[in-house]
């Protein structure tokens, strides 16, 4: 979408743009933006030209990963530089949404590897648009080690370690089970990313998590979806006394936690009222048997519980006991409720409809606070 005084066709100097101060795929986005002209200046800068004869100079700052606390701060440092000719923009992989409007809000331009969202903002002219076909960089992506399923485990092992502790291969493997080819060429990636740092070498080498909102955010975006949801109507005075009826489901003797909103708000209460429970349960489980043991049905509409299971059941490898500080929800035994991680609740939640994403950001700015 095009705004402003921005009205021509493509003229790019793919010459000049194609050297090793500017990264290939920024050169490929470039060329396929229509209506503005580009030239690179020196070094990492470029200009911008808009009808009417006017340019402006651009720098690309990168940024691999960019959590929405980093971009905070590196507006208040532009701000503090702030320059009407030579203006910064934002190369980095796929910014969160909320990073996006941060950004947006301070009138900063950015481009995105991934997603080939290019975002230009300067007095007189305003671009946001998004590059469907830029496939040499799809193609490098689609060989990437994602972070969903086993590999999310991995993530949830990284923001749930002490943030005082150097981070280990092996004891990040030994945690999360999973093959230490898999874990040695995430760890890659999360340092490439700036995610990660790393000191010493061969046995000896330590890691360290330099960016824990890059983190959520990375897992946030590329953790797959619930496969199944089932509707369960259970008989219920209220939303508290349903939580209490929830014990029932260890008569099954399988895993089973709290997730989604109703974990995220118990670990940060936010809600006025309480959420219904979303539950996840072990996938080989059948919805009916969990429905049973609760005292109630599987039903299409009208639902107060909601079953989320997932093959592998990897969502509940990390799950512990919920034990209430205030009583309220959880006032059965210690041990009896269970729940998923802090961080799982939160990238269950972020993305979800209503009120969710205020319950998520309480969550986050917690961990955030306690992980400083």
């Amino acid at each position: 979408m095009f705004t402003g005084l921005v009205k021509m066709a493509i003229l790019v100097n793919l010459a000049m743009l194609s050297t090793h101060n500017i990264p290939d795929w920024i050169s490929r986005l470039l060329h396929q933006v229509d209506g503005i002209s580009f030239d690179q200046i020196s070094g990492d800068s470029f200009n911008v030209s808009v009808p009417g004869g006017k340019h402006y100079t651009f720098t690309i700052r990168s940024f691999p990963s960019l959590s929405r606390e980093k971009a905070v701060d590196l507006v208040a440092t532009l701000k503090a530089m702030e320059s009407t000719r030579i203006r910064p923009i934002i190369a980095s992989r796929k910014l969160a949404a909320p990073t996006r409007e941060i950004l947006r809000q301070a009138n900063v331009s950015w481009i995105e590897a991934e997603s080939g969202v290019c975002h230009f903002v300067a007095p007189g002219i305003l671009i946001d648009t998004k590059i469907e076909e830029h496939g040499h960089q799809k193609e490098a992506d689609s060989t990437k080690i994602r972070l969903r399923d086993r590999s999310g485990l991995i993530a949830e092992a990284l923001l749930t370690s002490p943030k005082a502790d150097d981070l280990r291969l092996a004891s990040i493997v030994k945690r999360t089970n999973v093959s230490s080819g898999l874990a040695s060429r995430l760890f890659r990636r999360l340092t490439d990313l700036g995610i990660l740092t790393d000191h010493g070498g061969g046995p000896n080498r330590k890691w360290q998590l330099t960016d824990f909102g890059a983190l959520l955010d990375l897992w946030a975006q590329e953790e797959r979806e619930v496969e199944r949801v089932t509707g369960l109507y259970i008989w219920s005075r209220s939303p508290d006394a349903l939580y209490d009826k929830l014990p029932a489901l260890n008569d099954l003797k399988v895993q089973w936690a709290l997730a989604g909103v109703s974990a995220a708000n118990l670990y940060a209460p936010t809600l006025t009222a309480t959420p219904n429970p979303i539950v996840r349960l072990d996938a080989s489980v059948p919805a009916s048997q969990a429905a049973e043991a609760l005292g109630g049905e599987v039903v299409q509409k009208g639902a107060n519980l909601h079953l989320w299971q997932t093959t592998g059941n990897a969502a509940l490898y990390n799950v512990a006991p919920w034990i209430s500080m205030h009583g309220g929800i959880g006032r059965v035994d210690a041990g009896l409720l269970q729940i998923v991680s802090r961080p799982r609740a939160y990238i269950e939640s972020i993305a979800s409809p209503g009120r969710t994403p205020d319950v998520a950001q309480n969550l986050r700015e917690r961990m955030i606070a306690s992980n400083a």
